[in-house]
């Protein structure tokens, strides 16, 4: 564990939440007489006059609208998951005399019951929509809301603007020295957006194509970018982000990010507001892999955010399915004082339940969510979490510049308690892309995806990019006590600055990691461990990983790991091509096979399992070398099993420490070296609005 964690698999009974339920039930007590008018403010003591308004009684259902005629709806297609249908007319939030003569001030705290079109700008001190209201912002034009407290949703909440309008809903003054997280209802002073009891929330923004590849490499000083595919509503003014490319020589080569802004776009021809400060060289890994840097864009015209200096979140505990696409969520996620110190300077910890867009224990109501086109950026904590939450779609998404593990649910309290599931999570052409540790030499295991417990998980044509962290990071990882069934394919992990991929699991169930890539990451492309598992790894491209391709660490539980017609390419990174570490209990036989390992400066495989662990179990069998095949460390014991068969030929040989052989027999026969031949997606899948 990285850091402790408060218990966040349940709902929290302790002095905190207590506190958190008291305060908010006197709050709403304090306004029970006006609730009774349909409309109410109250006023947060903030030292400044009361700010009042009262709203006549709400008509009838049926009777005639008494303050002029509808807007025009915000929802420009019908919704799957619909809002609640107006009985009467929906009143423009600028009429005064739909608060009885005067318009909520930015210290109100306002309650709507009846159905309000957000139709200008404004500022409020607190929101709630009760079960029998909606706000909709309105379609035909931009509008900000912005909400000093919290804004909480029983009824619906609508931002869904036309292709060309902005909707912002903004929490401009939050502390997050006053959160105090965890829980299951609302807290008063852990200000942001909940979605509670039935409410509905739609977030509906014009349809982006999340991310495309460039075609070719691109330098320092450019200031056009060719893209692979002609992008859908890419427009003047948005913001990009270009992944880092590089090989893994010298500090940095995992944070050589360029933020530009489109200047102008033309088909699929991007001319930008300025040069590249970096280069992003197109990679060539191998196995019919060639890929340009992603190019993000990381603007939407749904807007959810805090500010720089106050990180705010979003929180859904609704019985009823959100609809959530093409939005931005920024500066979300607070942060909190540690216990510890780093260099002199206490470090900051993430406040437990505060999240980027976070589905809290919705069990099985979530099945059938889909979160399309969502960017989650500059955030102080997890971007997307499906807590005990499940059925969940997250497809185009993206992660920049967060805290924590990007796409993640709460683990568990400690390594002998088994994390809570989450099942049938789809992260379908996903992004975690420059995922941040305070301190960074301290974000062991941090990763962009958290691969967790659960049925039904499927990660496919996703990218991690820009992992930072410490020992044991990566852009995948099946955590530690957290095992879950993946279907995992057609993933790519560049420029981390440690792993591609880590796996820290006993696992009692097969796991098979299809058509992955890993270059230029600055450890492994894949670190496999802890003592004893069951993975396949198949039809897989390793190049220019810093430390190698493979780390060994766990041995077979049942039927053992497979290494199966990889290509491992070091391109002159690293010493070995496969390594062997230390195996703590002894297992079954680990098989890499019908493999291509070139580009390393010693050998293709290294057995280095020392310090007293158990002894190696390792079967090379059909493998294909460019150099050098077999290393032993001096320090090695005798190993239990060595066995040794190159491509092409029809006799294996057992192999001591002395490199001495035997003829010996081995399982399967020969076979032929099967080499990848991959199709990685150069662009983020399609998404759309609601229809």
């Amino acid at each position: 564990m990285r850091h402790a964690k408060r218990p966040g698999a349940g709902p929290e009974d302790n002095d905190s939440a207590k506190t958190g339920r008291r305060k908010l039930l006197g709050w709403i007590a304090a306004g029970t007489a006006a609730a009774a008018i349909g409309v109410e403010e109250l006023v947060r003591h903030t030292g400044d006059a009361p700010d009042v308004a009262s709203a006549p009684p709400p008509p009838t259902p049926g009777a005639a609208h008494s303050h002029g005629d509808p807007l025009p709806s915000a929802s420009p297609e019908p919704s799957p998951s619909p809002s609640p249908e107006p009985s009467r007319p929906a009143r423009p939030w600028s009429d005064p005399a739909g608060w009885g003569g005067k318009l909520p001030g930015p210290a109100a705290a306002v309650r709507i019951a009846d159905h309000v079109v957000l139709d200008g700008d404004a500022a409020v001190g607190s929101l709630v929509v009760e079960a029998s209201g909606s706000l909709t912002f309105a379609a035909d034009r931009s509008v900000v809301l912005s909400s000093a407290g919290n804004v909480e949703v029983k009824g619906s909440l609508t931002l869904a603007p036309a292709d060309a309008a902005l909707h912002t809903l903004r929490f401009p003054d939050v502390d997050e020295r006053r959160f105090q997280g965890g829980g299951m209802t609302l807290m008063p002073d852990d200000t942001g957006l909940w979605v509670t009891g039935a409410g509905y929330l739609r977030l509906d923004g014009a349809a982006r194509t999340a991310w495309v590849r460039a075609t070719g490499a691109l330098k320092a000083g450019d200031t056009r970018i060719t893209l692979a595919t002609e992008p859908t509503g890419w427009r003047p003014g948005d913001e990009l982000a270009v992944t880092p490319t590089g090989a893994p020589a010298g500090d940095g080569f995992s944070e050589r990010y360029d933020l530009r802004t489109i200047a102008s776009i033309s088909g699929g021809t991007v001319t930008l507001d300025g040069p590249l400060k970096y280069p992003h060289p197109r990679v060539a890994t191998g196995g019919g892999v060639t890929v340009g840097a992603e190019v993000l864009n990381l603007t939407r015209n749904v807007r959810i955010e805090g500010t720089e200096k106050g990180r705010a979140h979003v929180h859904l505990t609704s019985s009823r399915k959100s609809d959530v696409r093409h939005a931005a969520l920024r500066w979300l996620g607070p942060r909190g004082p540690g216990k510890d110190q780093w260099n002199g300077k206490a470090v900051t910890e993430p406040v437990l339940g505060r999240y980027g867009l976070h589905f809290h224990m919705l069990g099985d109501t979530s099945r059938g969510t889909v979160v399309e086109g969502v960017v989650v950026r500059d955030t102080g904590s997890h971007a997307f979490v499906p807590h005990a939450s499940h059925g969940i779609t997250f497809r185009s998404c993206i992660s920049h510049q967060t805290w924590e593990d990007a796409y993640w649910w709460d683990g568990p309290l400690d390594t002998r308690t088994p994390q809570g599931p989450s099942d049938d999570i789809t992260y379908d052409s996903c992004v975690a892309s420059r995922t941040l540790f305070d301190p960074n030499p301290r974000g062991y295991r941090l990763t962009g995806f958290s691969l967790g417990a659960g049925t039904g998980g499927v990660a496919r044509d996703c990218v991690a990019v820009g992992v930072q962290g410490a020992t044991g990071a990566s852009g995948y990882h099946w955590p530690e006590t957290s095992e879950g069934v993946w279907t995992f394919e057609r993933c790519l992990a560049h420029n981390n600055l440690e792993n591609g991929i880590f796996v820290w699991l006993n696992a009692q169930h097969h796991h098979v990691v299809g058509q992955f890539v890993a270059y230029h990451n600055g450890g492994w492309g894949i670190e496999h461990g802890a003592y004893l598992n069951d993975f396949d790894y198949t039809g897989s491209v390793l190049y220019g990983n810093a430390a190698g391709g493979v780390a060994l660490h766990a041995l077979g539980r049942d039927k053992g790991t497979i290494l199966d017609g990889l290509l491992i390419d070091a391109a002159g990174q690293s010493d070995f091509a496969v390594s062997t570490m230390h195996h703590q209990l002894p297992g079954e036989t680990v098989l890499v096979t019908r493999s291509r390992l070139t580009g390393y400066r010693k050998a293709g495989v290294a057995f280095r399992a020392l310090d007293g662990g158990a002894p190696e179990d390792i079967a090379v069998l059909d493998c294909e070398f460019g150099g050098p095949e077999l290393w032993f460390d001096p320090a090695l014991p005798e190993p239990k099993r060595i066995v040794f068969r190159p491509a092409g030929q029809t006799q294996a040989v057992e192999v001591r420490r002395d490199n001495s052989r035997t003829p010996t027999t081995a399982t399967p026969a020969p076979r032929p070296v099967t080499t990848p031949q991959l199709a990685l997606h150069d662009t983020a899948a399609r998404t759309t609005r609601l229809a």
